[in-house]
């Protein structure tokens, strides 16, 4: 008779000859201490699902509400570490038993499916049986046997015990560089430069960027950059959209490009004037470069000496004005006057005369930059890779183990047989162990009868 059932928790049969049971008996509980029992928890599958989902959704709301989460994504990246690193040492003890395997011959795991099979024939026409079938899917079967009972365990692919130790290796490694890029890591955004402009950053050790010149349109307009160190090296970038620029850990990012105002003044002796923008930090030059981003419609500048103020109001076109293409609205009022005292239209260039000054106006165009550098780009790269190779060799030629144990019940063999296949995919072991039963079923007799319990 050949009948089987699903088990999830089971207890190896006892033989009814007297023998003593081998020491394969998972029903024997381990004592676990307290270190073991922190080692276990700690290290466990769903710790660290739980830490991957709390990362991510740290890194969300970082990069979408612009937060300051420093604290929080080195809690979860300690700890993320910490839980990878105890999952490395236990595939890394797995691995090498592997190759100094030892007798006994290793138990059944506890946490892996179990199947409790009935079958008809003596104990020696049972483990041929059950024998064959694993010398048809694995490399390496060995087995242990008295008069009443027989443990076997088969490997496949040993070398590939290492392949899920790859996956946790790169992953610290990624782990390294998310935190070499939080500890010395920064970013300036909101850099607006108009051909000809600089902007000095600090953070990067003075490293000064100069932008040359913007070709072409968007969403394929291109800046051309010169990057320059404070030690006088120097580097020419291009800068597009979809496509930053990288020199060393230092990333240029363009973010968006759009018009603006190249302004400048002089008296009636041909002497330049200084002039002012309008915004907090307004930088004060004899030549403004006036930018306009994409939300912004209307800015200032200023004259001090003069006591005159200049509101510019950029238009995508004029239809009532007949004017086509962009324009710039310039107003200029003296003092507190609240009525202007200039108002023109400047679509491309002009020069304008107020008082006994002459104002020179013409559109130009400006980029909005963002810098980054990314100190730990090596190690998340690297580990980033080397997870991947991991995971793919586990996932097509990962390491399987299988367990069989037969014991004698009066004229039946019980026989309980688990699987282990891919570390990485539960449902794989349940799919080696459903293939074992199936092969099973193969070799039995045509006159047995099957009984489903």
């Amino acid at each position: 008779m050949f009948y089987w059932q699903p088990v999830s928790s089971f207890q190896l049969p006892a033989s009814n000859s007297g023998y003593p049971m081998m020491t394969l008996s998972p029903d024997i509980p381990k004592r676990r201490d307290i270190p073991d029992s922190a080692w276990r928890i700690s290290s466990a599958a769903g710790v660290t699902i739980a830490l991957l989902a709390l990362l991510a959704v740290t890194l969300i709301v970082a990069v979408a509400f612009k937060v300051n989460t420093g604290i929080w994504l080195r809690i979860w990246l300690a700890a993320l570490a910490y839980n990878l690193t105890l999952r490395l040492a236990n595939q890394a003890r797995h691995a090498w038993l592997a190759y100094h395997r030892v007798q006994p011959l290793p138990p059944f795991p506890a946490d892996l499916p179990v199947e409790q099979i009935t079958l008809s024939g003596p104990l020696d026409a049972t483990l041929a049986r059950v024998q064959d079938i694993l010398d048809a899917r694995y490399q390496i079967v060995a087995a242990e046997h008295d008069a009443t009972r027989a443990q076997l365990h088969a490997e496949r692919h040993r070398l590939a015990a290492w392949w899920p130790a790859l996956v946790y290796v790169g992953s610290l490694l990624v782990l390294l560089g998310l935190l070499i890029n939080d500890a010395t890591g920064w970013r300036a955004t909101d850099i607006a430069l108009a051909p000809n402009s600089s902007a000095t950053l600090a953070q990067a050790g003075g490293l000064q960027i100069t932008l040359n010149e913007i070709t072409g349109t968007e969403p394929r307009a291109t800046s051309t950059l010169i990057l320059t160190q404070a030690d006088g090296r120097a580097r020419t970038v291009h800068v597009v959209g979809n496509r930053p620029a990288r020199w060393g850990n230092f990333w240029i990012i363009q973010r968006a490009t759009g018009p603006a105002l190249a302004v400048s003044a002089q008296d009636a002796n041909g002497r330049p004037l200084l002039l002012q923008a309008l915004i907090s930090g307004g930088e004060v030059s004899e030549h403004l470069h006036i930018p306009f981003g994409q939300t912004q419609t209307e800015q200032g500048f200023a004259i001090p000496t003069r006591d005159l103020a200049f509101r510019v109001v950029s238009y995508p076109a004029l239809p009532e004005r007949d004017i086509a293409s962009p324009v710039f609205l310039v107003e200029a009022y003296h003092g507190d006057e609240p009525a202007p005292v200039l108002s023109e239209l400047v679509e491309d260039e002009a020069i304008l005369a107020l008082d006994d000054l002459t104002l020179t106006l013409r559109r130009d165009h400006h980029a909005t930059l963002e810098a980054t550098c990314l100190p730990g780009l090596g190690p998340l790269f690297s580990g980033g890779l080397l997870a991947l190779v991991g995971l793919g060799l586990t996932l097509v030629r990962g390491y399987a183990e299988a367990w069989g144990h037969l014991a004698v019940q009066g004229e039946t063999v019980i026989a309980t047989l688990s699987a282990s296949a891919c570390a990485f995919a539960p449902l794989s072991s349940r799919r080696e162990l459903a293939h074992l039963v199936q092969a099973l079923e193969h070799t039995a007799s045509p006159n047995d009868a099957h009984d489903t319990h």
